[in-house]
């Protein structure tokens, strides 16, 4: 065996960081080591300083956002975008189909504002929600009403097609009759 060439320990011993001066600091930062701020001499003492305490709480000026919230935001503007739909309908039924369209056209920037609304307000969430489950049975017949509106038309246009063949037919039935010595085509 060979000897191992000789290496030098200082170069492949990482520089440490300068820890600071910690005689003056009373109260020192637990990840910077400098001083975490005044101690009244009331509740815990100071364990962070400024730059690394999170600010949580009252004085926090942006809302908490929580799963349940978002939740309930998302919930409480899907009945407020229901609602506006059954309205449309409503008003496609009183055939004023321009304001209608305007207002489903509307419904989805509608549906991202009203979320960012909802979302810092819990409380207001569970009063549409509330809102939204006692209007269920008069959404439910709106929603029937807003089918039937965009069914009957259609049926109603069917039937017509099919009374004026069916009258076309006997009629053809009855000239043919009237003339018996005809030959009939078929």
């Amino acid at each position: 065996m060979t000897a191992p060439a000789f290496v030098d320990a200082e170069a492949h011993i990482p520089q440490m960081d300068e820890v600071p001066d910690l005689a003056d600091v009373q109260y020192p930062c637990r990840v910077c080591g400098r001083e975490a701020g005044p101690y009244g001499g009331r509740g815990p003492k100071p364990k962070l300083c400024a730059e690394h305490k999170t600010t949580t709480g009252k004085g926090n000026k942006t809302p908490r956002v929580t799963g349940n919230a978002q939740n309930l935001a998302a919930q409480a503007t899907g009945v407020l975008v229901q609602v506006n739909s059954m309205l449309a309908m409503l008003i496609a039924g009183l055939q004023l189909f321009g304001t209608a369209s305007a207002i489903s056209a509307a419904n989805e920037g509608f549906e991202s504002a009203a979320y960012q609304a909802l979302l810092t307000d819990p409380e207001l969430c569970k009063t549409i929600l509330k809102g939204g489950a006692k209007s269920a049975k008069m959404s439910l017949a709106i929603a029937y009403g807003g089918m039937a509106m965009s069914v009957v038309p259609t049926a109603a246009m069917e039937l017509k097609e099919r009374k004026a063949a069916k009258d076309a037919a006997k009629e053809e039935e009855e000239r043919l009759n009237e003339y018996p010595s005809v030959p009939r085509e078929r």
